[in-house]
């Protein structure tokens, strides 16, 4: 036990050093939401009454009582279980402090350790949830079965026992993978290319759409800003040779990550992306994600109209990070935090003009996967995770990932408003006043406007189109999940041959999706798929986060 408690700090220590790149020594931060219909109906009223309304919340009894009461529960059952011997209890002791975020909410601390070492769990309020922070967690812990006990016991178990439940409508299943890890070759570009062609994991299957975490490919001038930034970045744009070389003065003052107009050729090389020594790819990389920020994710993102100086979670830095995948915490030691403006790692600061380089990332420089909904329980955002993970490093060993022109699943995002025109004029027209309505109350009535949010457009053209074309969308959205879950298994050490890499991730699919194949008379891989999901309907079901903890209608059924 002593050896396996050495390891686990080992690896601890191995992911939190910025030089360090493969997946074994990667970390991924994991934010598990809850909530119950007190918090959400309270944040309701909250939200009515502005600024003085929403400090309310946050200091009310219920809010302030369950975090604590939570917090609490976690670390008697943690010591309660570890005098028993519960191999769950990983670590050698349980702590609790209880203290301020950076905007003066309260929040639970609790720490993991033997007094050497520390491992830190978060736990505290957002709006309508109750949120976790689990940072850094070395991807090799995720392997264990002892650390996924110990999240299902303590991290899941502790909320479940006050009466807080997992669901979609009400926080996230966001996690986040260190940005050190895809800054290697060409996986960053590659795995937003790979969202950027799969626009189903994000609104069908690992997520719903929505505007907290919306999909690359959600309009026409969103895919076009990001197929435009991949070709940029192929086309050797962003590469140190091009740009004359990056400084920590670019990274401080974000500015100097713009592409080039007319890179000299020879930069990339077509199978493994950028040429050079480990400080060019890096570099190239960085002003890659840096820029994706401004050029891609702020196009069309979500709350875009709420946009404002004051607002903690809509300043014009901030909205852009409402994307299924978000790059913000890309930074370096000595900026200032992205959202809270606290200096990071100023222990570190390097000078001013030296050459960027790996060894300066912010201990938490992170990429965030935000296109995820909300798990039921420990194992199945593990699996989440790692399905992930192990896609990732598909795309390392197959790079260079090239936008797709057009999919089926464009009728219900870029091209839904030309569907609903042909199919079903009425109900674009009623969208559109709706539209003129929000968009004022958004933006504080500053943009008089009738566009559309594409999460509504999404599903009137789903429902506006005909049972041929939803069974040709299904097929697609399945047939694209079901090759990602395949090659993903190829790099999973876990899976032996002959398991059903499906069977994790399964649930994971909108019913919606195998019904209408089932509906369908054409019969396929996809159709095989949906005939195994009906087969097991009860238990697959049973494992889906439920839509809402109240009583409100999902926007598919509304």
């Amino acid at each position: 036990m002593r050896d396996e408690e050495e390891q686990r700090w080992a690896q601890l220590k191995a992911a939190k050093r910025p030089e360090t790149q493969s997946f074994a020594e990667a970390w991924v931060g994991l934010e598990p939401t809850f909530s119950d219909k007190k918090a959400v109906k309270k944040w309701g009223r909250a939200a009515e009454r502005g600024k003085k309304g929403e400090d309310q919340y946050f200091e009310s009894k219920h809010m302030v009582g369950t975090v604590e009461a939570v917090a609490r529960t976690m670390r008697r059952a943690y010591r309660d279980l570890a005098a028993n011997g519960d191999p769950g209890c990983v670590f050698e002791r349980c702590d609790l402090e209880l203290d301020k975020d950076p905007w003066d909410v309260l929040r639970a601390n609790l720490s993991f350790g033997d007094g050497k070492h520390e491992f830190e769990v978060r736990f505290g309020m957002d709006p309508e949830t109750f949120e976790l922070s689990i940072k850094p967690v070395p991807l090799a812990w995720l392997y264990d079965p002892h650390f996924v006990r110990f999240l299902d016991i303590f991290v899941w178990g502790a909320p479940k026992a006050h009466g807080l439940a997992a669901s979609m409508a009400h926080g996230g299943g966001q996690f986040s993978f260190s940005a050190k890890t895809f800054l290697t070759g060409s996986l960053l570009a590659d795995d937003i290319a790979s969202k950027l062609n799969h626009p189903e994991l994000s609104t069908w299957i690992l997520d719903y759409p929505n505007p907290d975490d919306r999909a690359f490919r959600a309009t026409g001038p969103r895919t076009f800003a990001f197929a435009q930034i991949l070709e940029q970045y192929w086309a050797g744009a962003f590469h140190p040779r091009a740009n004359g070389g990056l400084t920590v003065a670019n990274a401080l003052l974000d500015r100097g990550f713009l592409p080039v107009p007319a890179p000299p050729p020879g930069l990339m090389d077509p199978e493994r992306g950028p040429v050079g020594d480990a400080r060019e790819v890096f570099q190239n990389n960085f002003a890659f994600g840096r820029q994706v920020r401004w050029s891609a994710q702020n196009v069309d993102a979500g709350y875009w109209q709420s946009s404002h100086p004051e607002a903690d979670g809509y300043r014009a830095d901030q909205i852009m990070r409402y994307s299924e995948g978000n790059l913000n915490r890309l930074q370096i030691a000595g900026e200032w935090h992205v959202k809270s403006g606290a200096l990071l790692d100023p222990k570190d600061v390097p000078a001013f003009d030296a050459p960027l380089d790996l060894s300066m990332l912010y201990d938490e420089a992170s990429w965030e996967q935000r296109g995820h909904m909300s798990r039921t329980s420990a194992d199945d955002m593990v699996e989440a995770i790692l399905l992930e993970a192990h896609h990732a490093q598909y795309l390392v060993a197959h790079p260079h990932v090239r936008a797709k022109a057009a999919l089926l699943q464009d009728q219900l995002l870029g091209d839904a408003e030309h569907v609903l025109e042909r199919s079903a004029p009425d109900v674009l027209s009623k969208l559109r006043k709706q539209a003129r309505e929000d968009n004022l109350a958004a933006s504080r009535n500053r943009i008089k406007s009738d566009w559309i949010e594409p999460e509504a457009l999404f599903w009137a053209s789903w429902k506006a189109i005909s049972n041929g074309s939803r069974a040709e969308i299904a097929r697609e959205a399945v047939l694209g999940f079901m090759e990602r879950v395949e090659n993903a298994a190829a790099h999973d050490p876990r899976d032996p041959e002959g398991v059903d890499p499906m069977e994790a991730h399964r649930h994971r699919v909108h019913p919606l999706l195998f019904e209408a194949l089932l509906a369908s008379p054409e019969r396929g891989t996809a159709h095989d798929e949906a005939r195994r999901w009906k087969d097991g309907e009860e238990s697959y079901r049973a494992r889906r986060p439920p839509w809402s903890v109240t009583n409100a209608t999902p926007p598919w059924e509304a």
